[in-house]
């Protein structure tokens, strides 16, 4: 009984632990937490109304964003030792009663303004239970760089597939050309 009452206690701190490692909180207090929410939600949404989607990142837009980031979440987040930023956000889906996971990573200069923007994978539309617990550990593969092997997945990860890839310099899912011929 004493030893199944440690086991119990290490499970539990280890738990703990995890989810304390994967924390926005242990790096920002909630005024930067906000900022980096906005910041990323600016290359996870569409552009503002009347906007084409090269200008969305400018300042103008910003209040845009700030007013979305209530219909986005942090469920994990990481800084690695190079400065590599990953997250991983529950966000908004066409139907109200679910949401999509996203999971990705950048770089951050000192002025909170983000570099190197990469999404790396997105969920199916999923109850939000399931966006937040089987498909989160997505999240640790990609920060181990072990990711690659669960893009065939479909039950976990609508993109990429082998019809699409991120684009990098609009910051943007798109079709392989010549994928649909």
């Amino acid at each position: 009984m004493k030893y199944l009452i440690i086991v119990i206690s290490l499970l539990a701190v280890a738990g703990c632990s995890t989810k304390q490692k994967y924390d926005i909180a242990k790096y920002y207090d909630l005024y930067q937490q906000d900022s980096v929410l906005t910041s990323t939600v600016t290359y996870l949404f569409t552009a503002p109304p009347y906007t084409q989607m090269k200008d969305r990142f400018k300042d103008e837009h910003r209040a845009f964003y700030s007013n979305l980031t209530q219909k986005f979440s942090f469920l994990k987040y990481y800084i690695a030792e190079d400065g590599t930023h990953y997250f991983y956000i529950m966000r908004p889906s066409p139907r109200a009663s679910e949401k999509r996971g996203v999971g990705g990573y950048f770089k951050m200069d000192k002025n909170f303004k983000l570099k190197g923007f990469r999404e790396v994978f997105v969920t199916p539309i999923l109850p939000e239970a399931d966006v937040k617990g089987r498909c989160s550990f997505l999240f640790d593969e990609m920060v181990n760089h072990n990711i690659d092997k669960f893009f065939s997945m479909e039950t976990y990860v609508q993109w990429p597939n082998k019809i699409s890839y991120y684009d990098t310099i609009t910051y943007e899912w798109k079709t392989i050309p010549g994928a649909l011929e």
